[in-house]
């Protein structure tokens, strides 16, 4: 009996573990699309401490064909991306909290069946704090305060996700 509380108790632990596991890969200024710096597994603190020690301000602007400087964080178990950008240049730059997840659309021009895509929306903000607290819902797995927070933003763009 005590070794199956204890079972249960460890399959609980593991299901949780695994659930709410984070990771995180980082974008250089100029990258590839496809290109990035995997770090492994996250949490708000190391998020925190990347996002603050960060160049974003010796990145945002540089001529580049490629990405701008990026980090973001993933949840497999929820197929949810979030992730913080900057656009602008060294003197005066806004952040870009971008949330790639599920989302049904109609196909075919909104007449056909109703899909499931990866669905991207970016947002503005002037205020590192905005993204900390972005980050810090997610990482809490807060989803519904995460939505109705960015929904407060103004909108910088809204798609199907490329990838």
């Amino acid at each position: 009996m005590r070794n199956s509380i204890i079972l249960i108790i460890l399959l609980i632990w593991t299901i949780n573990v695994v659930t709410n596991t984070f990771t995180y890969d980082i974008q250089q200024a100029g990258y590839d699309f496809e290109q990035y710096d995997l770090k492994g597994e996250a949490t708000y603190s190391i998020f925190v401490k990347e996002f603050r020690a960060y160049p974003w301000v010796d990145q945002v602007g540089l001529p580049n064909e490629g990405t701008e400087p990026t980090i973001s964080v993933k949840n497999r178990a929820i197929d949810t991306d979030l992730f913080v950008s900057v656009v602008g240049n060294p003197d005066e730059f806004a952040y870009l909290i971008g949330i790639v997840k599920p989302k049904k659309i109609k196909s075919f021009f909104g007449l056909g069946k109703m899909k499931e895509v990866r669905w991207v929306t970016i947002y503005v903000t002037e205020q590192s704090s905005d993204v900390e607290d972005t980050f810090n819902l997610f990482f809490n797995m807060q989803l519904n305060k995460l939505d109705s927070n960015l929904k407060e933003l103004p909108i910088f763009l809204e798609q199907e996700a490329a990838n």
